[in-house]
């Protein structure tokens, strides 16, 4: 029987990370994508997580339609549109006037408020996580943006020449 000794309910006595053995038997819930804002422990070596935020002057419902519409993510997704039934664990197909191979995978959905899912150049790429947050602010919506890349992620820099235009494009395409 393994002692208690630095255990306390099931915690590293003195933390409050789960002792990994309870997650493996299903005793503490495994954290799920987009959590590692929550979770800085869920975080794995080599691999990066951002977070960006902007407040776009549009109603939660109107900044949903933006991420899920084609006709609209081209705007903001470098002229790609996403089609998907953006159900969980529904295919992503990325697709512009050139020729792409990014796919991806709908993760989480909970309608004008949070959509997760997964972006890759191809099957044997290490996916990028993209969680988006919004909620209703005033005057509008704020807008969250996590990135979580797992293996190779950016340096720094490189994540804001990324993800910032595209935010500030979403902005511009909610004022208009």
């Amino acid at each position: 029987m393994p002692s208690s000794a630095g255990v306390d309910n099931g915690r590293r006595q003195g933390t409050s990370a789960p002792i990994p053995w309870r997650t493996k038997i299903g005793l503490e819930p495994a954290p799920k994508v987009g959590d590692m804002a929550i979770r800085p422990d869920a975080q794995l070596p080599g691999s990066a997580h951002r977070a960006f935020a902007c407040f776009v002057p549009a109603e939660p419902e109107r900044v949903w339609e933006a991420l899920t519409d084609p006709r609209h993510t081209t705007a903001y997704l470098y002229g790609l549109a996403a089609h998907s039934t953006w159900e969980v664990d529904a295919p992503i197909d990325f697709r512009s006037d050139e020729p792409s191979s990014l796919i991806g995978r709908v993760i989480c959905v909970h309608q004008n408020r949070r959509l997760s899912y997964l972006v890759q150049a191809g099957p044997d790429d290490p996916p990028t996580y993209l969680t988006w947050l919004t909620r209703a602010s005033p005057g509008g919506a704020t807008v969250r943006l996590y990135v979580d890349e797992i293996e190779c992620g950016d340096d720094e820099e490189t994540a804001e020449d990324i993800w910032l235009p595209m935010l500030t494009a979403l902005q511009r395409h909610l004022a208009g």
